[in-house]
């Protein structure tokens, strides 16, 4: 999967949850979608391997694509650098288990494609996969629909959750973000009724 859909996915999966928790801000929202293009960090030419070229490269160099970064070892790294975190430095811990919590979407989506996720690694090489039988093909045109469908669950979780106007830095969004909101939603209710 791509990170635009991995992003978009989570973050349609996501949103409803933080405005219930009450933990919906800009700091969660970028947490969630940092952890969820992670894995992908094995990777070179994903979005995140480009920007961490080195460590991109080292670990693609010993673990391959969906190796180590792809399974419970992975998420459970994930996790234990977050609880080492928040113990050492100030940092949040909601916020370092929303980055968990994208890590493990990513899997979870990633167990969705033709090429599944190697879960149990070390232990077994063996790729796991959720669907039965309903796979996609990274770039392919199921993932194209997978976008789709997020891109419009979250337009309807923005309507339906009043979140034009949220509060998530503090203070208003800037207008020209609720504008820009406010006509993607025209424009996708003029295709609707065409």
């Amino acid at each position: 999967m791509q990170y635009r859909t991995h992003v978009t996915t989570t973050l349609a999966i996501t949103l409803p949850l933080m405005v219930a928790t009450n933990t919906l801000s800009f700091v969660s929202l970028g947490a969630v979608a940092l952890g969820t293009v992670f894995p992908d960090i094995d990777e070179p030419h994903s979005w995140i391997g480009a920007r961490t070229r080195g460590i991109s490269d080292l670990i693609h160099a010993f673990f391959g694509h969906r190796g180590i970064t792809h399974s419970l070892v992975g998420l459970t790294l994930a996790f234990l650098t977050v609880l080492l975190m928040t113990t050492l430095t100030p940092f949040n811990l909601m916020t370092g288990l929303f980055f968990v919590f994208g890590y493990g979407l990513h899997l979870i989506e990633d167990s969705f494609s033709k090429s599944g996720v190697k879960w149990l690694l070390p232990l077994t090489n063996k790729n796991y996969q959720f669907g039965n039988g309903f796979y996609y093909t990274t770039g392919g045109l199921i993932e194209n629909f997978i976008l789709l469908g997020a891109v419009i669950i979250l337009l309807i979780e923005f309507k339906t959750l009043n979140l034009v106007n949220a509060n998530l830095f503090d203070f208003n969004i800037p207008t020209i973000i609720s504008e820009l909101f406010i006509k993607v939603q025209i424009l996708s209710e003029k295709i609707i009724k065409h």
